[in-house]
């Protein structure tokens, strides 16, 4: 929640150098996990219980929030289509295991995340592979939405496999280590915001 709290802050000391809608929507997102975070800890303690409905009700908007976020820095048209699949497919995934399989109050809803995680993967590989192939891989760290990118990989790429081998493998993992594994992911990502916010130059729009 500190972390989140810590990179918002920054997004609002920076919040004129951001050169659009995009990046601004963006920094409400980071706010979004923060109170999301408070709101968890609220939850359990009033109620008692493992908060997995607000981990569940932030996934069902933070998810296709950054598929509709990399929709919109993505480039090329095939790549926004793509970007509409997986937006769609998203959805239709909730709705069959909402519906057939999983309990939104009961438990992690972890095939949603699963695949909405790849799918967000993907998005971000096309978006480096775009920027990469463009004129500003001389200025890379000028632009603002190169640095949420990179927070958002280095925090889901290890923490999707992690998760997967606490499911299957690792159920019995100590939760110091576990909350250990999330924070240092969480510094990864939150550090990369902070550097965007402070490196990151208003004219680069891409």
């Amino acid at each position: 929640m500190f972390l989140a709290l810590l990179s918002g802050m920054f997004g609002i000391i920076y919040w004129y150098k951001l050169p659009n809608n995009k990046a601004k929507f963006f920094v409400l997102s980071i706010w979004l996990s923060a109170i999301t975070e408070l709101t968890g800890i609220f939850y359990t303690q009033i109620t008692g219980q493992v908060n997995y409905m607000v981990f569940n009700i932030y996934m069902f908007i933070i998810l296709p929030y950054y598929i509709l976020f990399l929709k919109s820095i993505l480039q090329q048209p095939k790549h926004k289509q793509v970007a509409n699949v997986c937006f769609a497919l998203f959805l239709v995934s909730v709705f069959v295991n909402l519906t057939f399989f999983q309990d939104v109050v009961e438990e992690v809803c972890f095939n949603n995340f699963a695949i909405g995680v790849v799918m967000i993967l993907m998005l971000s590989c096309l978006y480096l592979m775009e920027l990469f192939n463009s004129n500003l891989i001389l200025s890379i760290k000028d632009t603002i939405f190169f640095w949420f990118v990179l927070g958002i990989l280095l925090f889901y790429v290890p923490f999707l496999p992690f998760m997967l081998s606490l499911r299957w493998f690792l159920s019995g993992i100590h939760e110091t280590t576990y909350s250990l594994i999330i924070f240092f992911l969480n510094v990864l990502m939150n550090t990369s915001f902070i550097f965007g916010f402070i490196w990151s130059k208003k004219r680069y729009h891409y």
